[in-house]
């Protein structure tokens, strides 16, 4: 089951706390310092968005990168869990950090850069775009793995393709902020992810 892959990480997340720490300092340092630097209530989606693109990747890329390091992949290759089963369960691990790290950034913000909106509709929606933007990404990492340039080649491979979700969430965040919610931007997201994940499990198979 996928999810032991999930516990496992959370298990050596909770023990460490290394990547959290490391993408909540990050987010914080950039939060902080684009407030004070822009500090323009129109840039705030797209800063937020920024700051959670990259404070993400630390995350992504740790999550399997850590296995080849280790040489811990072998040992889960061997176990009775299929690729696709490991990928989900490091998909699902990414997506609790970020959904950890956006509960921390997004209030802090909001606050600094003074947005009027409504905040609860916008954190939902924004929550629901960043959900699948981390989807995506992860799903993608194993691509990288096993290439010596993976650091650089990481983010290469990933923003084309997250691009689509970027622009959507960036979209039905503005309209959450204005207090409407774009069910059709929701869809396309839903669709958009979904169609990722499924090409990443047919995939899997020869990357993991």
């Amino acid at each position: 089951m996928f999810l032991e892959v999930t516990k496992k990480d959370l298990k050596l997340e909770f023990k460490t706390k290394s990547t959290l720490c490391l993408m909540l300092l990050f987010g914080l340092s950039c939060a902080f310092l684009f407030s004070y630097v822009v500090g323009e209530r129109e840039l705030f989606l797209p800063l937020i968005l920024l700051i959670s693109i990259f404070t993400g990747i630390i995350g992504y890329s740790i999550s399997f990168l850590r296995e080849y390091d280790s040489e811990t992949i072998d040992a889960l290759k061997a176990s009775p869990l299929t690729p696709q089963e490991i990928v989900m369960g490091k998909v699902f691990f990414n997506l609790f950090l970020m959904i950890t790290v956006q509960f921390v950034l997004f209030p802090i913000c909001f606050a600094l850069f003074d947005v009027d909106g409504n905040f609860i509709l916008c954190f939902l929606i924004f929550l629901v775009g960043n959900s699948s933007i981390s989807l995506v990404i992860t799903s993608l990492a194993p691509l990288s793995s096993k290439s010596k340039a993976r650091e650089l080649l990481i983010p290469i491979l990933l923003f084309p393709v997250i691009f689509p979700s970027l622009v959507l969430t960036l979209k039905v965040s503005k309209a959450a902020l204005a207090g409407f919610v774009d069910f059709v931007g929701l869809a396309i997201i839903a669709m958009y992810t979904v169609l990722i994940l499924s090409i990443s499990m047919l995939v899997s198979d020869h990357v993991v």
